[in-house]
């Protein structure tokens, strides 16, 4: 039996990642979001506010004596307010920088707290972006928390082997551009706002975004076949290399 805790399972590509994974009955999926959109005897959803840190404080995580692996996929999270700083009012800010880099930390936190001594093989994803390897003006929150969970990935799987845990791998990983309420957000940004607003209306009107559906199954099978090795991968670039 396997268990994975999803963050962000209401919508885009954290509903698709638990539908693809409960087509298997030996899954078992925990979602966690402010809203419960799937319905599965092997689903058990759990309501909270990802931006609250005292919410986010307060998660367990199960015993689960019969499972051979348990993960966490850190996938919740939000581009920001887009804009240049100095322009931005800020009201954003605090929950941008919660959503996607703060709750993610103490979820590991207390995942690893939970799991450490525990047999069952330990495997943490952190859903991470090309924004965290390359600047994108405009997009200030969403590059600075990705950049630092690729970073807080790395870490992590340094302490785990200094400790000495056992079974135990991380990973972050660029899932690729993926059609969701976030795309829909940068196309009808302004240009005084996003200058490369045009780039991805073309990509959309190309058909170069994946659907969540298709993201899913890359990730499943990237699940099923990686050792987790490196800290950080493009999930677009080991599909095409296979």
């Amino acid at each position: 039996m396997k268990v994975f805790y999803i963050t962000g399972t209401s919508s885009g590509l954290g509903f698709a990642l638990a539908e693809e994974l409960l087509k298997n009955e030996d899954n078992h999926v925990v979602g966690m979001s402010r809203t419960c959109e799937i319905a599965h005897p092997n689903y058990v959803h759990r309501k909270v506010d990802l931006t609250d840190a005292v919410a986010t404080a307060k998660v367990r995580f199960g015993d689960h004596f019969k499972a051979d692996k348990v993960y966490l996929i850190n996938n919740a999270g939000t581009l920001g307010e887009i804009g240049y700083h100095g322009q931005l009012d800020g009201s954003e800010m605090t929950d941008a920088y919660q959503l996607n880099l703060v709750s993610p930390a103490i979820l590991i936190n207390n995942f690893l707290n939970a799991y450490s001594n525990k047999e069952a093989e330990k495997i943490i994803l952190n859903i991470s972006s090309g924004a965290s390897v390359a600047p994108y003006p405009g997009w200030g929150m969403y590059c600075a928390t990705k950049a630092g969970l690729n970073m807080l990935t790395e870490v992590v799987k340094e302490e785990a082997e200094i400790n000495g845990i056992k079974e135990f791998s991380i990973q972050a990983i660029a899932p690729g551009i993926v059609e969701s309420p976030m795309q829909k957000k940068i196309r009808s940004t302004s240009k005084d706002k996003f200058d490369m607003v045009d780039r991805f209306i073309d990509m959309k009107e190309t058909g170069m975004l994946q659907t969540p559906e298709d993201t899913a199954k890359m990730m499943v099978e990237h699940m099923n076949t990686s050792n987790f090795e490196n800290p950080f991968v493009d999930l677009r670039n080991l599909i095409e290399s296979k």
